[in-house]
């Protein structure tokens, strides 16, 4: 009889269907939570001096003004505002020249202001930073540390989530089928753990609250998303070895089934059900009752060479949570697929009708 245990879990399977995941996630977690605690740390460092720079006194040599703030009057002569991606037709025209004569600005600045309105210019360290009217304060330049570090936890923790849906679907493709392997590939699991932590940490990474509140939220973010991490490392782990389905005395058992077929096409073995039980295994294009216009399967016509997964690239109209059988009819291969323990049972009603043929698939 064809034995599913003959065959040794691998390794490999183990390191990429468990480890790998669990790895990744860690390393996200990691870097998600260190980036919603410290934040970008150039970009927070430039913040903090923005805040804390003074005017600029009126006797201040011009070398001396980089890291203080310059502010320079004028008024809005004409507003020059297009839509467009790389913003170089947004402008702020000054009456008189005064205190340039344009200035290239963002869209939402230039739509801000209308000609006549009078601003003020903020300038630091050689960048314009604000536009400030009697309506409206306009950024251009202002350090935004919480969106960037907002940004940059979302994209850590969306890889994360990519590589390991990557890595699952990858990991099985048409592997031979093993009591007691890992579950079958599923990155649910692994990816509810990412979602959670993104729930926290985007949001917390934008706000950018002190350390003081920063810390234990994060904290409390973090032992929730190990608790589920740890869940997804059980619910991956090894299943209990699929047992076949029992087979009633003197009745007839209709099994879900079909033959996988490539050019030739053959015609014998078209069916949607397979019958077996008060007589002969027979092939049919319904689910019962009766037998009728079965196509019998003669004893011994086919060989039992293995029992795997589906391929996703190749096989992807088999039916999901299905196994593949590897046989041999006459010689030429044929694969039967099926739902487990109903493929476990026509594999043992196969292997009555004929020997069977020790491989691997």
């Amino acid at each position: 009889m064809f034995d599913v245990e003959k065959s040794a879990p691998q390794p490999g399977r183990f390191i990429r269907g468990r480890l790998l995941p669990l790895i990744l996630c860690l390393l996200a977690l990691a870097g998600s939570a260190y980036v919603s605690v410290a934040g970008i740390s150039s970009e927070e460092r430039r913040d903090r001096e923005w805040r804390a720079a003074s005017p600029c006194p009126a006797s201040a040599p011009a070398d001396t003004r980089a890291d203080c703030v310059t502010t320079l009057s004028g008024v809005v002569a004409r507003v020059e505002a297009t839509m467009n991606k790389n913003g170089d037709d947004d402008w702020l025209h000054f009456r008189g020249g005064e205190p340039v004569d344009r200035l290239n600005v963002l869209y939402d600045t230039a739509t801000a202001f209308a000609p006549g309105d009078r601003v003020t210019l903020a300038w630091w360290r050689g960048d314009l930073m604000t536009v400030a009217g009697a309506h409206r304060t306009a950024d251009e330049n202002v350090p935004r540390p919480g969106g960037i570090a907002g940004g940059a936890v979302f994209f850590i923790l969306a890889a994360g989530c990519l590589a390991v849906l990557v890595l699952v679907r990858r990991r099985r493709d048409g592997l031979p089928v093993v009591a007691g392997e890992p579950a079958r590939p599923n990155a649910s699991a692994f990816l509810v753990a990412l979602a959670v932590a993104a729930v926290w940490a985007v949001p917390l990474a934008g706000v950018r609250p002190d350390p003081p509140v920063a810390v234990p939220v994060a904290a409390a973010g973090v032992l929730t998303v190990l608790v589920l991490l740890a869940r997804a490392w059980r619910v991956s782990g090894r299943t209990a070895p699929v047992t076949p389905r029992p087979l009633p005395e003197g009745e007839d058992v209709f099994l879900p089934a079909r033959f996988l077929q490539e050019a030739p096409h053959d015609a014998g073995l078209e069916g949607s059900h397979i019958v077996l039980g008060a007589g002969p295994m027979a092939l049919l294009l319904h689910g019962g009752p009766g037998r009728f216009a079965g196509k019998e399967i003669r004893p011994g016509r086919f060989t039992v060479r293995g029992l795997r997964h589906p391929r996703r690239t190749t096989e992807h109209n088999v039916p999901a949570g299905w196994y593949v059988a590897e046989l041999l009819d006459s010689g030429t291969p044929v694969r039967l697929t099926a739902a487990p323990a109903d493929l476990l049972l026509l594999v043992q009603e196969l292997e009555r009708a004929g020997p069977s043929q020790d491989g691997t698939v």
